[in-house]
């Protein structure tokens, strides 16, 4: 008898041991599904974030590079109406043919509400610009964002986003 209760009491203590050992794996599984979950959750948001600037990324024209900066800096924080998009258009008209000055403001456009950040298209097109203008096209962009600025009601932040843009362009020292 006294062999009979030793071999249950080994086997009741392995089925303890055994039990504990499995809620461990349990725990370390759910652990370990959380991590990926966080890991998931961060990599969806490097994603979303990169996502957020592509319709600046795609651009690779400098015309449509200009049209989308002089759109954003003159419509920066202001109720967009057609008259910002003319004023662009017009613009756009002294260096481009009609069929590519409205394509450029229309994508302008589109890309200005997916970004809504004036300082966010400066940075990721002046160095598309930068390359691709020589010194007389940087000051004529900029010649053309005070006229286009002219034409409209512009926000508080004009100017020093226009400061913003000739540094970025290489025409003005960064001071900050």
């Amino acid at each position: 008898m006294h062999i009979v209760l030793a071999v249950i009491g080994i086997l009741g203590a392995g089925l303890i041991w055994w039990y504990r050992i499995r809620m461990l794996g349990d725990a370390a599984s759910e652990v370990a599904d959380g991590v990926g979950r966080a890991r998931g959750y961060f990599r969806r948001q490097k994603i979303r974030r990169q996502t957020e600037h592509s319709p600046l990324t795609a651009i690779n024209d400098p015309v449509l590079a200009a049209a989308t900066v002089i759109y954003a800096i003159i419509t920066e924080d202001m109720p967009h109406s057609d008259s910002y998009a003319e004023a662009v258009r017009a613009e756009i008209l002294e260096i481009s043919d009609a069929a590519k000055a409205e394509e450029s403001v229309i994508y302008a456009k589109w890309a200005n509400d997916q970004i809504g950040d004036a300082v966010i298209v400066i940075n990721k097109t002046s160095p598309l610009l930068r390359q691709q203008l020589n010194d007389v096209e940087k000051q004529d962009l900029i010649a053309m964002v005070a006229k286009a600025a002219a034409a409209v009601q512009t926000s508080p932040h004009y100017g020093q986003r226009v400061r913003k843009l000739k540094q970025k362009l290489g025409l003005e020292i960064d001071r900050s």
